[in-house]
């Protein structure tokens, strides 16, 4: 049997919808735009600060900016044309996103208990990829 949806039953599934399509949005746009910072911040110093090294200047750092750019692209794409395909892009490249941030968290913090060991190092973790 069919069953019957009133009219204000439909009108608000459709409100609800419009009012998702700018969420998706923004979260998408913020979303790169937190990855962009992070990536230019800090990652980790040597020798009590006196040498930085930030994201963009690793191979890795450079991935997650560019696929930070494409977040903040693909949510302005959202915004001005949404479509189901485009929303599972969105949130397949956020999953690739902390996927990929977190191995690189995991690479940096090996990295980092290796250096540390050396008392001449002076290794100091950055906020940077805490950040992204």
């Amino acid at each position: 049997m069919m069953e019957e949806h009133p009219a204000a039953t439909i009108g608000r599934w459709s409100r609800l919808r419009s009012i998702s399509q700018p969420c998706i949005g923004a979260a998408a746009i913020s979303g790169g735009a937190l990855v962009i910072l992070g990536v230019r911040l800090s990652w980790f110093s040597l020798f009590a600060g006196l040498q930085p090294y930030r994201g963009v200047d690793v191979l890795n750092g450079r991935l997650l900016a560019g696929c930070g750019a494409l977040s903040v692209l693909a949510g302005v794409w959202f915004l001005w044309r949404s479509s189901s395909r485009l929303r599972w892009g969105i949130g397949l490249l956020g999953f690739g996103l902390l996927a990929f941030a977190s191995w690189t968290l995991v690479q940096l913090v090996i990295l980092y208990r290796q250096l540390s060991t050396d008392p001449m190092m002076l290794a100091k973790p950055g906020p940077g990829l805490i950040g992204s």
